[in-house]
């Protein structure tokens, strides 16, 4: 990568800052996840970490690709069901359908539009 860029994270500077960031949004979705689990609360914000890095992914592509890979997404997706399943029937029942719904959706976003350049 050269040390300068016309577009904002065409040089190693702004490469490395953006992978940062990355890296904390997962850090902070891995971390939050497994407390939530760990203490089986109806709350979460893996979802919301999730559709931040497929929204980076749309404006920077190659740096997702280097900070958060396709085991990253697979352990994303597994604890989110774990997570659910533990704290379905603390929810109202169609609270639960439509968290179950919108991570869906989003599941399906982040697969088509980053892991389907990868």
């Amino acid at each position: 990568m050269p040390y300068w860029g016309s577009k904002s994270d065409e040089n190693d500077f702004a490469f490395d800052a953006l992978g940062v960031y990355i890296e904390e949004i997962k850090d902070r979705m891995f971390k939050d996840i497994r407390n939530v689990i760990e203490k089986s609360y109806p709350e979460q914000s893996l979802i919301v970490s999730l559709k931040c890095i497929r929204l980076l992914a749309l404006e920077f592509p190659k740096c997702v690709r280097v900070s958060f890979r396709k085991k990253h997404y697979r352990d994303a997706r597994d604890l989110f069901d774990d997570w659910l399943g533990l704290v379905r029937f603390k929810l109202p029942e169609n609270l639960a359908m439509s968290i179950e719904e919108e991570a869906r959706r989003e599941f399906r976003l982040f697969e088509e539009q980053v892991l389907g350049s990868n």
